[in-house]
């Protein structure tokens, strides 16, 4: 009887075990990262009896859960992938909404600037109209200066939030390390501990926000993470801090470090793989370089050839034209892990329609000089320490620097901010030519005057000098001021003729002894030459072969395309991501459904294991019975 009595007892048990572990699952259906448990069963060896092999019941051999780990595998890189594309999609979507108004900001600050620019040429000698003017630049000054603030904000932002999020893929980093010790311990019964594994892997979900990383299961039951460059992050029970610090060969970069014990290293953006760590280095170390370099171009571009053209006229004292803004400058500077510290680098502008959106990068190593530009990885090399290239003067100095030494020169970043207004009176703006020319009425040829108009980019000091021409024929004249006289000059229709800083377009032909006077603009308010020459600035080629006017709308669109392209990558990452989730839940999730089906068969189960232990018992009293 103890057989059919030990019969039951197991099957009572296994159903017990049964109802519970569906209850359980129903308990837990609606936890993150739970996965649906079973329990495995299986028949005892049976006992020989009379030659025969007789059943003895059932084994509860172990409580498993579902679990597939190519699914939770894809699931996890969907999971990282999604994190990094969102986080980059949240950031452009901020630097797009900054440009999206054409009706605000720099883009209409351009607009009418020139405008006023405009408005001025037409009433030069109008205090009103070079007020409306001087506001207009100090408008435009200030948006530039607002944009490059804000773009500068978004970068403090970010590295807040990059922080944040160091130290909670860090967390994960310490709690996987701990459940690595917990798990390794409880295999050493035989059997999976099954809600350590899934908090484990609910803790690796939760990292692959953070940052992307791998994992190589242990042969005792952990699990060792690595980033994406196969970096440990957690080995055993033993985790890695993530960290960042200043870039020492830029002090507006940062740097992503792993320290495990004594030892700090540096990962490159690259090695880090993705994560929402991924998608905000991206945006840092690329996407909002990118748009201050091309907005500080534009006002570097912009400054630069205003205040070129000013200078070369006549303000409403007769002056000679002063900056309107306040000149930029390139920024250049040596890493400060630099060997030798005395080597300095300077830079300035050489031709601003030349300048590149980048930042460039000099190194040194065995007597040779390497610059490269940043944007597409160009490079020129020098033996001297010089570099004259995209409208750049890059020098060093106190060299030769020691191996491996680094510089680097910025020469737009940081244009945008540093834009301001450099004159106070509207009186100032100099609308003028400081010469005009005059033709004796004593002439007798049709030689007649198109156009005077002062060529720099430098103001010539004899730009004023009063200066004759005089023809000698058809197609020879002298000219003079008095301090410098030229002979025998070949006059040609339509040729200009250039002295003392001056070009002066002629058509006609003169006669012998015809002159032409160039002389000092005195008391020229009402002439609007500089003004007109200002004005013409706006359709200019002037910023990477495109004019002042649709620079900043280029700016604009490569904005708004980078910013559809993260909208547009972050939702087809997130569809990704949910198919790779459904796919994970269809095999490890709870179906209610279906635990609801389990419960009634377990519960017959107890059920008829019940009336085996009673049958058995009904029996034994018979047997008793007989006895007495």
């Amino acid at each position: 009887m103890s057989g059919i009595f030990s019969i039951g007892t197991s099957a009572l048990d296994a159903a017990y075990l049964a109802l519970r572990t569906a209850g359980n699952n129903v308990a837990n259906a609606s936890t993150p990262g739970y996965s649906r448990q079973t329990v495995m069963l299986s028949a005892q060896t049976g006992a020989q009896i009379g030659g025969m092999y007789v059943g003895q019941g059932v084994a509860v051999s172990d409580v498993q859960r579902v679990y597939n780990s190519f699914l939770n595998s894809a699931a996890n890189n969907a999971q990282a992938a999604a994190s990094s594309a969102d986080a980059r999609a949240a950031q452009m979507n901020q630097v797009d909404n900054l440009f999206s108004d054409p009706t605000s900001g720099v883009g209409a600050a351009i607009n009418s600037f020139f405008q006023q620019v405009q408005s001025l040429s037409q009433q030069p000698s109008d205090p009103a109209s070079r007020q409306a003017m001087l506001s207009a630049a100090n408008q435009l000054a200030a948006g530039f200066a607002d944009a490059g603030s804000t773009l500068q904000q978004y970068r403090t932002d970010t590295d807040t939030q990059i922080n944040l999020q160091l130290d909670s893929a860090n967390r994960y980093a310490t709690q996987i390390a701990t459940l690595n010790n917990q798990i390794a311990l409880a295999q050493g019964s035989g059997h999976q501990p099954n809600d350590l594994l899934d908090q484990r892997d609910t803790a690796i979900r939760n990292l692959n926000q953070a940052v992307r990383v791998t994992t190589v299961p242990q042969s005792d039951g952990s699990i060792n993470v690595f980033l994406g460059s196969g970096q440990a992050l957690v080995v055993g029970a033993q985790s890695m801090q993530l960290g960042s610090q200043v870039d020492p060969t830029d002090p507006q970069s940062i740097q992503i470090t792993v320290k495990g014990g004594a030892t700090t290293s540096v990962l490159s953006p690259s090695m880090v793989g993705g994560g929402t760590i991924g998608g905000l280095l991206q945006f840092r170390l690329q996407d909002l370089p990118t748009v201050e370099n091309e907005l500080g171009r534009l006002a570097v571009t912009l400054t630069d050839q205003v205040n070129t053209q000013q200078k070369l006229g006549n303000d409403a004292n007769g002056n000679a034209g002063v900056n309107l803004f306040t000149p930029i400058q390139p920024t250049a500077f040596p890493a400060t892990s630099n060997g030798n510290p005395a080597t300095t680098i300077s830079a300035s502008y050489t031709d601003t329609t030349q300048l590149q959106a980048s930042d460039y990068r000099v190194d040194y190593s065995g007597g040779t000089y390497t610059l490269t530009r940043l944007s597409d990885n160009t490079t020129w090399t020098s033996n001297t320490p010089s570099f004259s290239q995209d409208g750049l003067s890059i020098t060093l100095s106190n060299t030769p620097p020691a191996n491996g030494d680094t510089f680097m020169v910025q020469p737009v970043r940081g244009g945008a901010r540093s834009m301001s207004v450099a004159i106070s009176q509207p009186s100032q703006i100099a609308a003028a030519s400081p010469v005009r020319v005059s033709a004796p009425a004593t002439n007798t040829g049709s030689v007649g005057v198109d156009s005077l108009s002062v060529v720099g980019p430098v103001r010539n000091p004899a730009v004023a000098n009063s200066t004759t021409i005089t023809f000698t024929g058809a197609n020879t004249y002298n000219i003079s001021d008095g301090v410098t006289t030229l002979t025998g000059q070949t006059y040609t229709a339509g040729t200009p003729v250039t002295f003392n800083g001056w070009q002066l377009a002629l058509h006609g032909t003169p006669a012998a002894g015809d002159q032409l006077n160039v002389v000092p603009n005195t008391g020229g308010i009402g002439d609007n030459t500089n003004a007109l020459a200002m004005s013409a600035l706006q359709n200019k080629a002037l910023v990477s072969g495109g004019a002042l006017s649709g620079a900043f709308a280029a700016v604009v669109a490569r904005v708004g395309a980078d910013t559809q392209t993260a909208q547009s990558l972050s939702k087809t990452q997130d569809s990704i991501l949910q198919d790779a989730v459904n796919a994970e839940s269809s095999v490890s999730g709870v179906n209610l459904d279906e635990e609801a089906a389990n419960l009634m068969q377990y519960q017959q189960q107890y059920q008829a294991a019940a009336k085996v232990i009673a049958t058995a018992s009904t029996i034994f009293d018979s047997i008793l019975a007989i006895m007495q």
